[in-house]
């Protein structure tokens, strides 16, 4: 264990009374306290003017001890070991440092798409006396640090390692005592990002199969090679959540702007949907187009292939129009097999075109490649 010296002091007294022997509570030559602390029965009442010292009456206290006063009446204790009479008779050791507005958990930023171990975080340990200076005792896993403390260094994002080294405030977190990128662990001596490792996808040594050889987003998936040129995601799929605005065109079928309400859906709720099909191929960019104004129906879409989130397409001020595999109107991705491309509306912008209210997006062409 790590000791802190120089802990809290304060004068709170610890009824204590005479014992038979002394117990020994830390190693060392001075590692021992007189007993007497311990054990209320050890001695009768002695005579005006004696003491209670190794289990028998003294006029005074055997070495190392020394006489202090208690609410129970004069003791004999070892003031380099005793936490209730430590370098001095008046003083008693507590692990009372202020932990101030410390979280109790590791003190990581926001999840970087790797879930954070919590870790212990902090605790206040417990108080010890060592050659009549307070301190702290840690728990396992936790270290004593000069503020009074006790960190969980293995985890703790502003005590990473040990006590003095904290991690960047919103782009790295603590990971097996070393700060990492958002989205990396320590991995084999190295913070590794374990959203595509293959070997290490999602976590250490995971390692992914045969099957499902490719890491994305710290999933195992099917290996593929996109071919470079628009797939055939061109059939909309209409289900409960299909959005249903005043435009209720299939966007799906083409790849280019068309500003007529036969190519395009209008979204009029957070989380109405399009689902384009119609085949299985290797994907890693998908792009779209929208309306022909960037101050009208424009917003934020999270796509998905099939079950898996790909990434955010933010139109936000911009006039998606023309080609979408060239409008800059995109996401791209690690490679991914897929059969069906979902547009989730997340976030409306600009004015209304429909007068539907928020977020009144529009989606009018699709490429996917």
């Amino acid at each position: 264990m790590r000791r802190l010296w120089g802990g809290a002091v304060v004068g709170a007294v610890v009824v204590v009374a005479c014992a038979k022997a002394l117990v020994p509570i830390e190693d060392g030559p001075d590692a021992t306290i007189d007993a007497s602390v311990l054990d209320a029965s050890a001695c009768d009442a002695c005579p005006q003017g004696q003491i209670c010292s190794s289990g028998t009456c003294k006029l005074s206290c055997d070495l190392p001890t020394v006489k202090c006063t208690s609410d129970a009446g004069p003791i004999c204790t070892n003031i380099k070991t005793d936490p209730t009479h430590c370098g001095a008779c008046a003083t008693s050791c507590k692990a009372t440092a202020d932990a101030g507005s410390l979280p109790p958990g590791a003190g990581n930023p926001v999840d970087g798409g790797v879930p954070f171990d919590s870790g212990i975080g902090w605790s206040l340990g417990s108080a010890m006396c060592d050659a009549g200076g307070c301190g702290v005792v840690c728990d396992p896993g936790l270290t004593a640090c000069t503020d009074g403390i006790c960190y969980d260094t293995q985890n703790f994002h502003d005590r990473c390692g040990d006590c003095t080294t904290a991690c960047a405030a919103d782009t790295e977190w603590c990971n097996a005592g070393h700060c990492c990128a958002l989205g990396t662990a320590f991995c084999g001596g190295m913070c590794t990002d374990v959203l595509t490792n293959n070997a290490n996808c999602g976590g250490c040594g995971v390692a992914c199969s045969a099957n499902t050889p490719n890491c994305y987003n710290g999933v195992c998936s099917k290996t593929c090679v996109p071919s470079g040129t628009r797939q055939a995601f061109n059939t909309i799929s209409v289900n409960g959540n299909t959005a249903n605005g005043c435009w209720a065109g299939n966007p799906c079928a083409q790849g280019t702007y068309v500003g007529q309400p036969a190519n395009g859906r209008n979204f009029k709720a957070v989380n109405q949907e399009v689902v384009c099909g119609g085949t299985t191929a290797c994907v890693k960019n998908v792009g779209i187009t929208t309306y022909q104004t960037s101050s009208i129906c424009q917003g934020q879409f999270d796509v998905y292939c099939d079950a898996t989130k790909v990434g955010t397409i933010d139109t936000t001020g911009k006039a998606c129009i023309g080609d979408s595999m060239t409008n800059g109107c995109k996401i791209s991705f690690a490679p991914i097999s897929c059969t069906t491309l979902k547009f989730i509306a997340v976030k409306g912008t600009g004015a209304i075109c429909c007068g539907t209210g928020a977020p009144d997006q529009m989606l009018t062409g699709v490429s996917a490649w």
